[in-house]
């Protein structure tokens, strides 16, 4: 039955499997590449013992894993055109993000950024170099501040920015649900403190959410674009990601990464989910999915609702810090059930950002309702704030919960100020969900909104303290998931929320030849590993894409 594919009944079924396929492989008479010399880590890997040494190689043809030789068999070791010693280290599956924003990565790489920024003089700061080594541009973009980071905790305003004359400031809020402008701003559109949006608000010169809509930034060329891509992919393969989900993209914004994949210039999968508009969800529906070998199209992207810390997370009782204040609907309970439909119709797989625990709560209902024979995967995006019966929704062999690990950590300092003590114990709780739906979650970070090293979601999900190992027992330590679940969610979780567990996503025979090296064993207990682990390989589909030690791919 399809249905076992969404229980941790399959996820050991898929292990064993594995195991059997190690032991009774017959290698190819001869490989493109041939990888030896590395400890082998599957999700179900357990440290070995003192002595033991398990020693394999992997032979590669066509960019697919075609042979896994187990030396400690005598099994036959195939011909190979090349041999790639990997010197030790340690090999995992391709990591992969279940939850990224690629574009809005490209972006970053070229504006203001005001991550990790810890006070609104900081920021001021920052633009004000920007602008004096961009003097000739009219339009200042950025991306990145943070008021929960300030001493002050306060948003911003337009009268923070007057000191920067002749040009048009907008900065995103790190979570990319509020925009800081300036006033020439307000002013071009005719923005006030009054002005009226469904799904949105506006706080003196802070647009929050539907309200960020009510500008129009300025278009940027085809050209831009390729150049930001191919300079995104660069990055993403410096942290050892092999493929990704990219949470809502326009048609426009998927036909040019398209035509870089076609042209051999982008070399990394996508699972692009289409923007929640008429227009991009018409042009699918006449013009049908794409689904190529490096892309993937049948997925729609939705909002419920806002994030958590600019207020717009939609909650069932009041904000703890702002009563009468309970967030924002982004999405009626009748709109959700529409798109709902017209995503099962169209045999698309509808994925919906829901962040407070009403919104998740609406979410979850109307997911209960799909028919459990179907093939349907719907996901919850973020699934942050859960009411602890909610949890059993996620037995429903149709949804799957996309979550982000390290939301937790940067939260930490502040969610309970939004939630109160009693509320916070719902939150981030990742295991509690992994346990109801039987394995069927993904680990993301919603770059550029966190940083996009995997490593820190294996480390936030693992321990659940931010780089400086703080809190000395982990935030809600009790929603600590293991290293190999934490390393399921990365790889073959992540792969089975895009459909694409049949081709990327495990070590296996007939699988893309996708892996992340690392000089680390990621089940190890040093006190250590999080300083000291780094990415030594990227591969994918065979081919070395990043290389620490020869700078390959940076």
């Amino acid at each position: 039955m399809r249905n076992l594919s969404h229980t941790f009944v399959q996820f050991v079924v898929y292990n064993l499997l594995f195991i059997f396929t190690l032991s009774n492989c017959t290698p190819a008479e001869e490989v493109d590449v041939l990888l030896t010399d590395f400890e082998l880590h599957t999700p179900s890997t357990k440290p070995v013992s003192s002595g033991e040494h398990p020693n394999f190689s992997i032979g590669i043809k066509d960019g697919k894993i075609a042979s896994i030789i187990d030396h400690s068999r005598g099994e036959k070791i195939p011909k190979a055109k090349k041999t790639l010693s990997l010197e030790g280290q340690h090999l995992y599956p391709g990591f992969i993000d279940a939850h990224g924003h690629l574009f809005g990565y490209a972006r970053t790489l070229s504006t203001v950024n005001l991550i990790g920024a810890s006070s609104k003089q900081e920021c001021l700061e920052r633009i004000k170099t920007y602008i004096a080594h961009h003097p000739n541009n009219h339009w200042i973009i950025g991306r990145g501040w943070d008021q929960n980071d300030w001493p002050e905790k306060a948003f911003p305003s337009a009268t923070d920015l007057d000191i920067f004359e002749n040009v048009n400031i907008y900065m995103t809020r790190i979570d990319g649900h509020a925009a800081w402008v300036n006033q020439p701003l307000l002013d071009t559109f005719n923005i006030t403190n009054e002005t009226q949006i469904e799904g949105g608000s506006i706080s003196n010169g802070v647009l929050i959410d539907n309200a960020e809509t009510l500008i129009e930034l300025p278009k940027l060329s085809s050209r831009f674009w390729r150049t930001a891509l191919l300079q995104a992919q660069d990055s993403l393969v410096k942290y050892g990601l092999t493929a990704m989900t990219d949470a809502g993209l326009s048609k426009n914004q998927i036909l040019l990464l398209d035509s870089l994949q076609e042209e051999g210039l982008f070399n990394l999968f996508v699972n692009a989910m289409i923007s929640n508009t008429e227009e991009d969800l018409s042009y699918f529906e006449s013009n049908g999915p794409i689904e190529k070998p490096l892309l993937r199209v049948k997925s729609v992207k939705a909002y419920l609702d806002g994030a958590l810390g600019s207020r717009g997370a939609l909650l069932r009782d009041p904000y703890h810090d702002l009563p009468d204040h309970y967030g924002l609907p982004l999405l009626s309970p009748d709109e959700l059930e529409v798109l709902r439909d017209r995503c099962v119709e169209n045999g698309w797989q509808l994925c919906v950002h829901a962040i407070g625990d009403s919104a998740h709560h609406v979410l979850l209902e109307s997911f209960n309702k799909l028919d459990t024979i179907a093939d349907l995967r719907f996901r919850v995006e973020h699934a942050q704030i859960m009411t602890p019966e909610d949890s059993a929704y996620y037995a429903h062999p149709n949804i799957i919960a996309s979550v982000q690990p390290t939301h937790a950590t940067s939260d930490m300092y502040w969610a309970q100020d939004r939630l109160g003590p009693h509320r916070i114990q719902h939150a981030y709780s990742y295991r509690r969900i992994f346990n109801a739906s039987r394995g069927g979650v993904a680990f993301g970070t919603d770059f550029p909104i966190e940083h996009i090293d995997p490593l820190a979601t294996f480390f936030a999900a693992t321990n659940r303290q931010d780089k400086n190992h703080w809190p000395k027992d982990g935030f809600l330590p009790d929603q600590t998931v293991s290293p190999g679940t934490a390393i399921y969610a990365m790889t073959r979780g992540a792969a089975y929320s895009a459909f694409g567990e049949a081709h990327y996503g495990s070590i296996a025979l007939g699988q893309q030849a996708n892996f992340t090296l690392l000089n680390a064993d990621l089940w190890s207990n040093k006190t250590t590993l999080r300083d000291s682990t780094i990415v030594i390989k990227t591969i994918v589909g065979g081919e070395v894409l990043y290389d620490h030690y020869s700078h390959k791919g940076q």
